[in-house]
């Protein structure tokens, strides 16, 4: 009995040991069959999102300058390519043609002035002569009335003369008569020699033969006042048309004033083209239009400056993208292996197409552009789209992603547990998380394989 005893209390201790080891090796297999992850906790932090696009430097700013005056160009002092200074000369004119020029200019304006004055000139005769006219015209008028008046008057002396004497007559007349019984005696013969007298008195009195001479005289002088006064009315109907109005000199007046200003214009141009054509900014001579020895006109395109002063990054972002980009974002722009500061002054509300496809057009204005960039080449730009703080983060190769949506992998009591989550902004390192997570949550993930909900896990502490 009691060796049965002994022998079963064995058994029981070398079952319990049996079982110990099973438990022991069990747990061995799990541990040799778990995953190991990498793990992190949800934290509470600061993210800034930066988006890189691809693009080329361009200028905002570009000149083309044209000629100002006909004449000659002298010499071109830069290349296609070259870069210059504000102020630098880019270009000459030759300065003899310019003066040749000049003395045209100037001759011109004098015969201008010639033409102008002798159109007053002209004005001021033609006025003079109608005034004259009609001034005559006034005096003549009044000398021909008071002629006619005197010549009436002299014709009435000379009737009332002539009257006077033939009444005398007619009454020698008549006393004759009553001597007519007595034709010897002596009365009767003084009154045939009376009657005579009388008859020859009628014809040649010395008075009316004055008053005649004085009425032929009045006669001729109205004749001439007349013949005056038809010239005069001549001069005066000839003149009138001609007379400049007070309208006629004010555009006279006016077209001498524009000819003196577009001469003395014209002249301050040639002055001024004497000194050269010179950069009006720092910047890159695109196009030379006239070669040395060119004969050019007014109006006529010598260059094409392009401004270094004024440089954007034009780029085409796609329509995902775009989303991301605003107006006075900041940026920092790669260019031939230096970094400029920028921001976005122009998003396009638009889309083009382009060598990447169809997108939109965004423009990066460099702050402070110098001499070292290259206009065309290409440029990488750095676009802060956000900057905030007090968000959740965590790292971005610990989100997964799937037409579904996205989710993380949350470790709990050695398992892999599936979490869908909600995201933010994000960059090269971290992303935000809105909804889904909360802080202290530690996310976990494999850098080589991937992890399936509830999947058996061993942690690998960073």
């Amino acid at each position: 009995m009691e060796g049965f005893l002994r022998n079963r209390k064995r058994i029981v201790v070398t079952g319990v040991v049996l079982t110990v080891l099973v438990a022991i090796g069990r747990i061995s297999m799990d541990a040799a069959a778990a995953t190991t992850v990498n793990v992190c906790a949800v934290e509470r932090g600061g993210l800034a999102s930066i988006m890189e696009i691809n693009g080329n430097v361009v200028t905002n700013k570009e000149k083309q300058y044209f000629a100002g005056v006909e004449g000659r160009i002298a010499d071109v002092h830069v290349k296609e390519g070259d870069f210059v200074k504000k102020g630098t000369l880019i270009l000459s004119y030759d300065t003899e043609e310019l003066d040749r020029q000049i003395t045209l200019a100037k001759l011109s304006a004098e015969a201008d002035l010639g033409s102008y004055n002798n159109s007053i000139q002209a004005g001021n005769r033609t006025a003079s002569l109608y005034g004259q006219a009609t001034k005559n015209l006034q005096t003549l008028d009044q000398q021909i009335t008071d002629t006619q008046t005197a010549i009436t008057q002299k014709q009435n002396s000379l009737l009332e003369k002539k009257a006077a004497i033939a009444d005398e007559g007619a009454k020698l007349q008549i006393s004759l008569i009553d001597w007519a019984d007595n034709p010897t005696s002596e009365e009767y013969e003084n009154l045939q020699k009376l009657i005579q007298t009388n008859a020859y008195n009628q014809q040649y009195d010395k008075d009316i033969v004055r008053m005649q001479e004085e009425l032929n005289a009045l006669n001729d002088q109205l004749a001439a006042f007349q013949q005056q006064r038809a010239e005069m009315s001549s001069q005066k109907a000839g003149t009138m048309l001609g007379i400049m109005t007070d309208g006629a000199k004010e555009q006279l007046e006016a077209v001498k004033t524009a000819n003196e200003l577009k001469s003395s214009e014209l002249i301050g141009k040639y002055e001024e083209a004497k000194k050269g054509i010179r950069a009006d900014f720092d910047g890159v001579v695109t196009v030379i239009d006239t070669p040395k020895g060119s004969d050019v006109g007014r109006g006529t395109k010598l260059l094409t400056l392009a401004s270094m002063e004024d440089i954007v990054i034009r780029s085409n972002v796609n329509r995902y993208d775009i989303i991301h980009i605003e107006e006075g974002q900041q940026a920092t722009v790669s260019i031939k292996n230096r970094s400029y500061d920028g921001r976005v002054t122009r998003i396009e509300r638009m889309t083009r197409e382009s060598g990447s496809g169809v997108g939109v057009g965004v423009e990066i204005t460099l702050d402070a552009p110098d001499d070292g960039i290259i206009l065309g080449i290409e440029a990488k730009s750095k676009v802060q789209t956000a900057n905030l703080s007090g968000i959740l983060t965590i790292p971005l190769e610990a989100l997964s992603e799937e037409e579904e949506g996205t989710y993380v992998f949350l470790e709990r009591d050695g398992k892999a547990i599936r979490v869908p989550v909600e995201c933010g902004i994000r960059n090269d390192d971290r992303v935000e998380i809105s909804a889904g997570l909360s802080e202290g949550d530690r996310v976990v993930w494999n850098d080589t394989q991937e992890l399936a909900d509830g999947m058996a896990i061993k942690v690998n502490d960073k």
